[in-house]
């Protein structure tokens, strides 16, 4: 059965779970979706609203509304509109976070960086209070991440965007940290300089000279959320530079990279001592640590 007689399937008892999820790999498949059943499988599961295995195991027949809106959804995702927003939902660091297109969608890779951050903090923190600046916070990812795995810290996040601050808010709340978290509409730093232990950020770092290299999905997310100039480099530039004001001292600041950026991150001039260049599991460059000794 192809896509097109499924959107025209009145409901009945000729088409199971199961076979949906055939249709909608096969699909697809058709139209070069890397890991179509799982993408199928998601996808029905969030319509469902249940998990994977009643898929399977359940012996019922969906209905008409059922069919249509997983007919939708399939050809949006052919279409090259990530699965993330589609869902509404993005797993990070084992927790499940709010999404919408128009908000940058977080990586895995980058749960590196808050594993950084948590070790920075037991390392030379713990158990004091601890005041943390999350630049470009995006759906809040990062800040709420730390806030949850650190319970004596507060978090201030940043982000140019009003959607991405209103969905870090939410997601704040949804996490049961927003007590301890400020959130605000600034570019990169907040506006009074206050005083930070640590400072994250997964800054915009994909040059423009790779956009055509990139593929469809990601050029769905916001420009500004992956584009930073020519070399890439334009806001981690600002903020090595400018983030010596906002640290206390012996305070350390982190940013993720991207791929082969550590050579020239080193020549930014500023007066933090870049103490580490960590490699992820892949061998690529992926966080920068730098700390602000004593005066």
């Amino acid at each position: 059965m192809s896509l097109l007689l499924l959107q025209r399937h009145p409901a009945s008892k000729k088409i199971s779970l199961r076979k949906l999820i055939e249709i909608g790999t096969n699909f697809l498949k058709e139209n070069s979706i890397e890991e179509p059943r799982k993408n199928a499988e998601v996808l029905l599961s969030h319509i469902l609203n249940k998990p994977l295995y009643y898929i399977y195991t359940a012996d019922i027949y969906p209905s008409k509304k059922v069919i249509g809106t997983y007919n939708k959804l399939l050809i949006k995702r052919a279409n090259g509109t990530p699965l993330q927003y589609l869902t509404k939902t993005v797993n990070f660091y084992g927790y499940n976070f709010f999404i919408e297109r128009g908000v940058f969608i977080p990586r895995p890779e980058t749960e590196m960086l808050v594993e950084k951050v948590i070790g920075i903090y037991k390392r030379y923190f713990s158990p004091a209070c601890i005041k943390i600046l999350d630049i470009g916070t995006g759906c809040g990812n990062i800040g709420i991440t730390i806030a949850r795995e650190i319970q004596n810290c507060k978090v201030v996040a940043t982000d140019i965007s009003k959607k991405a601050i209103k969905i870090a808010s939410y997601n704040a709340q949804l996490h049961k940290v927003k007590g301890r978290m400020e959130f605000l509409k600034v570019n990169i730093f907040p506006p009074q300089k206050k005083k930070f232990h640590i400072i994250v950020s997964n800054p915009p770092y994909i040059p423009y000279s790779e956009k055509s290299y990139l593929d469809r999905e990601v050029l769905r997310e916001p420009f500004i959320a992956l584009f930073a100039g020519n070399d890439g480099l334009n806001i981690i530039k600002k903020i090595i530079e400018n983030s010596e004001r906002f640290l206390q001292d012996r305070g350390f600041l982190l940013l993720e990279i991207g791929n082969k950026q550590g050579q020239y991150i080193k020549k930014i001039g500023s007066s933090l001592e870049l103490i580490s260049v960590e490699k992820d599991l892949a061998g690529i460059e992926r966080v920068v640590i730098f700390e602000k000794r004593k005066g």
